[in-house]
């Protein structure tokens, strides 16, 4: 099914382009291979079946030195192209009342150090890296870095309310998701020109993948007459011109919201997010839908693979976790990472016959982000400690 757009009226600020110059396990063993699309039932939050037995750091994890950053610091994204490059964005001087000034680092194979901006810009929101190219984006400007020149954009001029928040790049193109006053949407780059996509109507659009023609965008959608929200996927390949997507092929997992989404090639992709309660009620000034406050019964985690015909839930023990990203580098060797309901961060890991959950940091972490390095079996992650205070801490780690 095709889903129309619901902002055709904003395609005309398109014509507006500005452009210029040893290892601690504590694993569970979960059941494989993924369940089927009939047991998407959401299980009850238990207490995982680790306690009384911590899962303290791994000593594969090492902290890598940040450059300095001014107080109110903090790392949202980080990809690699190689163990001799890689990018991270993130922000400084920052507080509760402010986003702070975006930060651009780059990897050299033995040091972190910055790398200036085309512009001063808060909140460096999104970041994706193929070879050398490089974007990012901050608020509804765009920036393209390739053969070392930054380029940048802004695809609705002087239009306001409208932000980018996930990038993904692959051989010299690229889509972008934001959202604007009509509501979440997407923005296709073929080298040349920008050009509007399709979006679901209702749809929360929170992570896109591009690779080999191939692109995936996760989220939500909401359920009809405001019974709250569950997953939604939707994808359109070198066949297809709009993007579609097809409930026979996605499971209903009501409750479930996918946050990251990874592909290591057509028939293996991968999505993460949780499991929470969802309580709706209509809002009359919109006609749509509206959140009623969530009440404190921690998520659990949502992970969802497909395999080149079907998407399937897997099954995982009833960990209490969001999860936030994941990366592969086939189908034997997925890592998701997220935070738990003690504000910790978690990486969970996939060997191609369970899910273990392999580490936990003992620091008051709120937000992390994992990456591969093409290359190795090494991982990156990034993330923010007491993120939102005024005293926000950047770190990045290295698995090796």
């Amino acid at each position: 099914m095709t889903i129309m757009w619901r902002v055709a009226a904003m395609a005309a600020c398109l014509g507006v382009l500005a452009a210029c110059s040893g290892e601690t396990p504590g694993g569970v063993r979960s059941p494989t291979p993924p369940v089927s699309p009939a047991t998407t039932g959401p299980a009850a939050p238990t207490t995982p079946s680790t306690a009384g037995k911590p899962i303290e750091q791994s000593r594969r994890w090492k902290d890598v030195k940040v450059p300095k950053l001014r107080r109110g610091s903090g790392m949202v994204e980080v990809k690699a192209s190689g163990p001799r490059d890689a990018w991270a964005i993130g922000f400084e001087d920052s507080a509760e009342d402010r986003e702070g000034m975006g930060v651009l680092l780059r990897w050299d194979g033995s040091t972190w150090a910055r790398v200036p901006l085309p512009w001063n810009e808060d909140g460096l929101r999104a970041l994706d890296v193929d070879g050398q190219d490089v974007w990012v984006s901050a608020g509804s400007k765009l920036a393209r870095r390739s053969g070392g020149r930054w380029t940048t954009f802004e695809p609705f001029g002087i239009a306001e309310n409208f932000f980018f928040y996930d990038i993904a790049v692959d051989k010299g193109r690229a889509v972008l998701l934001g959202d604007g006053p009509e509501g979440p949407f997407a923005v296709g780059w073929d080298g040349r020109k920008f050009s509007m996509n399709s979006v679901g109507d209702g749809g929360r659009m929170n992570a896109v993948s591009l690779k080999s023609g191939h692109m995936w965008i996760v989220g939500a959608t909401d359920h009809l007459k405001c019974q709250g929200v569950t997953a939604a996927i939707w994808h359109t390949d070198p066949v297809h011109t709009n993007w579609y997507m097809d409930d026979g092929l996605v499971p209903d997992v009501p409750g479930g919201v996918l946050k990251s989404v990874w592909q290591t090639d057509p028939d293996d992709v991968w999505a993460v997010g949780e499991l929470s309660p969802s309580e709706q009620e209509p809002d009359y000034q919109s006609g749509g839908c509206i959140d009623k406050p969530k009440s404190d019964v921690p998520p659990v985690p949502l992970v969802m693979h497909w395999d080149g015909a079907i998407w399937k839930r897997v099954k995982l023990p009833a960990w209490n976790i969001s999860l936030t990203s994941v990366t592969a580098t086939g189908k034997n060797n997925v890592w998701a990472s997220g935070v738990d309901r003690a504000g910790e961060i978690v990486f969970l890991h996939y060997d191609g016959e369970r899910w273990t959950w392999k580490d936990r940091r003992v620091a008051a972490e709120s937000h992390v982000d994992t990456t591969t390095i093409p290359g190795t079996s090494d991982l990156w992650a990034v993330g923010t400690i007491n993120e939102g205070r005024d005293n926000a801490q950047a770190f990045i780690l290295r698995r090796r």
